[in-house]
């Protein structure tokens, strides 16, 4: 906004305290609609990562079958057991575990569990495959 005084020819260039309030007010608004969407983003991200998790520890699970004759099962124990990366010392946000049914070593399912450190709802998601590959999980899976 320019206002000219014209008895001393001066030029003032700026803002006022008022038009500069609206703006922060404004962007305070579009700040807070955008958060739930961002926080959203963020599980939905988290969820890629165990789903991708789970899906190495369902094929590091079949080559174990096919060396041994047997799912390895056994908690986090079960998990390390297997040839692959594991994922609990590169995951911040999961545990994950495997867990056959009734000692059975002939089927077992995959098992990502939410840290504490989640902000709730998210904290006691937990999400599963099994041994088909079917995800099943007792938040929404699509978050």
């Amino acid at each position: 906004m320019r206002i000219v005084n014209k008895k001393f020819r001066i030029y003032k260039i700026g803002f006022t305290l008022t038009e500069l309030l609206v703006v922060v007010i404004i962007v305070g608004i579009m700040a807070t609609l955008a958060l739930p969407m961002l926080v959203k983003t963020i599980e939905k991200a988290k969820l890629g990562e165990a789903a991708t998790n789970l899906n190495l520890i369902r094929t590091g699970e079949k080559i174990y079958y096919l060396d041994r004759g047997y799912f390895s099962g056994g908690g986090a124990a079960g998990v390390t057991a297997l040839n692959i990366e594991d994922p609990n010392t590169a995951s911040a946000y999961f545990t994950y575990t495997i867990e056959t049914a009734g000692g059975l070593t002939t089927d077992f399912t995959a098992r990502a569990q939410r840290k504490n450190t989640a902000p709730n709802p998210y904290s006691t998601y937990y999400y599963e495959m099994s041994k088909s590959g079917s995800i099943t999980s007792n938040g929404p899976l699509n978050p």
